[in-house]
Formats: structure tokens, sequence, C-alpha cells
């Protein structure tokens, strides 16, 4: 009686979580496979009509987030998600997963596997395939719909797996890793449809390893680290919370191990980042331009040779360096 009245109290509490318009928004959010704890305490808020990355080293969690968020995996969690201000329990309508596994039937036409998912997200014959008619004007893939998918480019697979999950029109639309294995045109593709939905006021939330272009392309970064959420914001402010606004690179003509050893203590008494070293090459996260030149005071103190490479603004793939 008591674990009924608990569960009662729990799926009220669920109801009412959150009446804001987010697009997304977890709180306490806990998950564990096999005893083993993926997600420790994942609090996040995904604003209404933004594009949003969640970026993360492998095995972080954040393809098991999405998953729990989509509704995929519905077990074996605590804590709340709220889509649209309303509990993700009545608004699967609301959101489009599009998985990293290719999610159609390859012995099946296109045409069955559109008629398939329509049914699935419950839409008539219909209306399934005109819509599916307009995403593959939209995504260049104007194939003959009685092609099964075992015909298509590893590009074209891709842009059905989007295509299929995105027929029911959703609101929130979550990719999984869209651009693994894709080459240039078909990245560019996708990225420029995903753009044209967000002017359109759809919510994206991707995960992708390609920090540059992520970094060209979404509004706003969340990072999961050690089962939480490490940050969330825009870019400048991760390089405020870093510290790290430029990035300094150097390449020395020989570089003894007891140097090396030096530089590092140096470094870390003066709270500068090595965000990479390689034989003779390093490179240093600066929190300001003032770093260089007592860099170079030091090199210069130990009688190092050395030639200077750049110093610039880094990119989100060097600031990832150092979360």
């Amino acid at each position: 009686m008591k674990n009924i009245k608990n569960f009662i109290k729990e799926s009220i509490k669920k109801l009412r979580f959150n009446k804001k318009r987010s697009a997304l928004l977890a709180d306490s959010v806990k998950f564990s496979y096999d005893e083993r704890e993926i997600l420790r305490d994942i609090n996040l808020n995904v604003r209404e009509g933004s594009s949003t990355a969640i970026i993360g080293k492998s095995g972080c969690g954040k393809s098991t987030f999405l998953k729990l968020a989509a509704g995929i995996i519905s077990k074996r969690y605590f804590g709340n998600i709220a889509i649209l201000g309303r509990s993700k329990v009545f608004t699967k309508d609301q959101v489009g997963f599009v998985p990293q596994e290719l999610a159609f039937i390859p012995d099946l036409s296109l045409l069955d596997n559109i008629k398939i998912a329509g049914l699935n997200n419950g839409m008539t014959e219909r209306a399934a395939v005109k819509k599916a008619q307009q995403l593959m004007r939209m995504l260049k893939l104007e194939e003959d719909i009685n092609k099964k998918p075992t015909e298509l480019s590893g590009g074209q697979k891709v842009r059905l797996n989007i295509i299929l999950s995105l027929l029911h029109s959703p609101k929130v639309l979550i990719l999984d890793e869209p651009f693994v294995a894709l080459d240039f045109f078909n990245r560019r593709l996708l990225w420029q449809f995903l753009e044209s939905m967000r002017k359109k006021g759809k919510s994206i939330i991707i995960t992708s390893h390609l920090l540059s272009e992520v970094q060209e392309h979404v509004d706003r970064l969340i990072i999961i680290k050690d089962g939480k959420v490490f940050f969330s914001g825009k870019i400048d402010a991760l390089k405020e919370k870093l510290k790290m606004k430029y990035v300094f690179e150097l390449k020395f003509f020989y570089l003894s191990k007891e140097n090396l050893n030096r530089i590092k203590k140096y470094c870390a008494y003066k709270d500068i980042k090595i965000l990479d070293t390689y034989e003779r090459y390093m490179m240093f996260a600066l929190n300001s331009k003032i770093a260089r030149p007592v860099l170079l005071h030091m090199f210069n103190k130990l009688k190092l040779k050395y030639e200077e490479i750049d110093l610039r603004e880094p990119n989100l793939d060097e600031i990832f360096l150092k979360t």
C-alpha cells in the first residue's frame, strides 16, 4: 500500500513539474544500468525555439539522456523530465527522435517504411506520404519511393532515417549523432535543414563530436561530465568559465624531460593550462594575451630555443580539451 501511495505521489509530482515553456527541462535526473551509474544528477533547461548541442566524452551519458527525454528509455530513472512544460508522458507526439542506428526496415520499400512510421505516430497513410514527400524535397532525397533502402547511398539512408522520425511534425527535434559517417555535402545539407526547422519555431537538440561545426551552428552548449552538467550556456561564457580566451602554440628546437617538467610546474603555479604536448610541440590555454610574455620570459630564462606558431582564439575542439 505504501509503495502504491509513493507511486501516485511521484506521478502527481511529475504531472505538475514545470509549467513554463521550456523545450526540455530536467530536474535531478539519475539513471543506472546494471548497477553502473550513468547519470548522477542532470539538471538542465533547453529554451524553446533554440538550437542546442549536448556534448561530452564518449560514455558520459549524453545519448542515454536523450533516449530518456524522448521516451525511448522509460524505466530505472529518477527525477523529472518535462517537454514543453508538461510531463514527457503526455508529450510524446511533440518529440521527434532520430537515433544513431538506422531505424527503417531494409527489405521494405521507402513507401512501406513511410506508411509504417506514420501509423506508429497516429497518422493516416495519405498524410504520412504527403509529409514524407515534403521532407524528401527539403533533404534532397527525391528518389522513387518504391525503391528499397538498400538501394540508397549511406548519406541518403541517414536522411531517410531523419524523415521517418519527423513525419508527425514534432515541435522538439532530438538527434543523436546525426552526422556520423556523413561527407561534407550531407553534413552541410543537414545543417541547413536543421536551421530551416529552427526558423519555423522548432527546438533542436543534438549530440555530435564534430565540435567545430557545432560551434558554427548552435545557439547554446550543454556539456555533460561525470554524469552531471558541467556547463550550460554560450561558448563565450564557457571560455570565461575555463579561463581560456586564447590558444598559444609553439615548437621547441629541443626540449629535455627536465625542462618539460619545469614548464609543467611553472604552468601549474601560474594557473596556465597545457592543452597538448607532443615531442617538441606544446599548446597552452591563456586567459589573456599578457600570459604570453610571461611564458616566453620563463622559456628564455631556461635558455630554450623555440618557434612561435600561433596566438589566437580557441575553437570548440580546443576548448573541449580543457573540460
